[in-house]
């Protein structure tokens, strides 16, 4: 029981703290101005006398208890959702979206599923950060409004662009560097940058020995698009079943054949061309019933090709299955009972050349060793290359320099539309070819320790001899 002298020295404080809380709540309400609505514009006094002194007829537009969020007063107020629920729920929900993986999930390598959207994904031509939804495969037609010339090239565009899309394989290689641990992408990136300053190595030669820098330009799905799906349409189940027996593809700049794979799947005998030492032997490794070649020129590349399956075949050193040595076999007979020398040389049923025309010295040349190798009326030529148009040479020791040849394609800062325009008009049209579909891509490399990939814009051409 308390005293009088305790209710003196205990009490009273509390009863003056309970009466100031009291006072400054009220002094509080008077202060809070009135709201017509959820909105984090508030009405002020002076705009409150104006809603007393408009009559209904004038209040028509003017932002109301429980309104539609409409014009407020003089036209200027208006609802902002920022603190309703739905406005709450909508900013949570974009920020989720673009909220990257925690730093946890990087460093173990254990990406989440919609990781893809939020991956960092760097431009290689301009060091742009982007993400997946960035990534172009259309066109602006408007580009080409400028000039009246362009009126041709217009219809063209129209009736030979192929609309692809970001497929599920596509997001699978985005990810592929991010389901490694941090600390391994950048131990090999170190590796790689010792190899190219302590041993003087190229770029491509040393992501070859470290097994890193892959590459990605269509998917499946994309290649059955462009050239499984034409091979059907214009022939018949037969013609289909013959390529895959008796069709040679030829692939010129292969690297490991993670590219080459996906067209070579529709013809029975594959022949790969690469300059690097390195990646000649993990090509080799990675598919073995491919004939893979250690060459810079195609000019005689059948040739090469006899001769190297005759030498495997002698010294009982092929890893070619029973039935890709049989496909060879053929192929070689075929040729011998052609009565001369011209006829003998293989004519190849597709061509496909990855963005390598702005790597190659002679690149005119080259394109003409090209349409010389392909079947006419029939033959494929598949060719991309990297836009905006940036070509030199890169020799053995890392170094590089301008090609010979020049090709009068739109400067470096020029859009894709005008590149892919004079690429064909300046470059493949007088090399001999025209065009049967246009497609636009990304050219990725899978990523590192600092971007989960690095890209680049591709233009694919599907082309055919004059």
């Amino acid at each position: 029981m308390l005293t009088r002298r305790m209710c003196i020295v205990v009490g009273k404080p509390f009863l003056f703290a309970g009466k100031t809380h009291q006072r400054r709540k009220e002094m509080n309400k008077e202060r809070r101005p009135q709201r017509w609505s959820k909105v984090s514009s508030r009405v002020t006094p002076s705009s409150q006398s104006a809603f007393d002194d408009f009559d209904a007829n004038t209040k028509k537009g003017m932002m109301m208890k429980g309104g539609d969020g409409k014009k407020g007063l003089e036209g200027k107020t208006r609802v902002d959702n920022t603190f309703t629920d739905e406005g709450k729920k909508k900013k949570k929900k974009k920020n989720e979206e673009e909220e990257e993986d925690p730093k946890w999930r990087k460093w173990l390598g254990v990406p989440s599923k919609k990781c893809v959207e939020t991956l960092p994904i760097i431009c290689a031509h301009c060091n742009q950060k982007l993400h997946a939804k960035d990534i172009p495969y259309g066109y602006n037609e408007r580009r080409y409004d400028d000039d009246d010339d362009d009126d041709l090239w217009k219809t063209t565009m129209k009736t030979k662009f192929t609309q692809l899309s970001r497929d599920l394989e596509t997001n699978e290689f985005l990810l592929r560097s991010s389901k490694r641990p941090q600390f391994v992408n950048a131990r090999r990136s170190r590796a790689c940058t010792r190899l190219r300053e302590r041993e003087g190595k190229s770029l491509t030669e040393a992501n070859a020995i470290i097994g890193r820098g892959k590459m990605f330009v269509l998917s499946r799905e994309h290649a059955w698009t462009l050239v499984g799906k034409r091979l059907i349409e214009e022939g018949d189940g037969d013609k289909t079943n013959f390529l895959s027996e008796n069709g040679v593809y030829l692939d010129i700049g292969s690297g490991e054949g993670e590219v080459a794979s996906k067209l070579g799947e529709y013809f029975g005998t594959v022949v790969a061309t690469e300059t690097s030492p390195s990646m000649v032997k993990r090509c080799a490794e990675s598919h073995e019933d491919w004939t893979v070649l250690e060459t810079g020129t195609i000019d005689n590349v059948w040739e090469k090709f006899k001769e190297q399956n005759i030498r495997e075949e002698e010294e009982r050193t092929s890893r070619k299955s029973e039935a890709a040595k049989r496909k060879v076999r053929r192929l070689l007979e075929e040729e011998e009972a052609k009565e001369t020398e011209t006829l003998r040389r293989r004519k190849f049923d597709c061509i496909g050349m990855f963005n390598v025309l702005d790597r190659c010295d002679r690149p005119f040349t080259m394109l003409s060793h090209v349409r010389n190798l392909l079947k006419p009326n029939a033959g494929l030529f598949v060719l991309a290359v990297v836009l905006p148009f940036r070509p030199f040479v890169e020799l053995d020791d890392g170094a590089r320099r301008a090609p010979v040849e020049r090709l009068d394609v739109a400067t470096p800062t020029s859009a894709w539309e005008y590149g892919v325009r004079d690429l064909y008009e300046n470059v493949l049209k007088p090399s001999g070819f025209h065009i049967e579909a246009i497609a636009r891509v990304p050219y990725i490399c899978e990523g590192d320790h600092l971007a989960g990939a690095y890209v680049l814009d591709d233009c694919i051409f599907v082309l055919k001899r004059v």
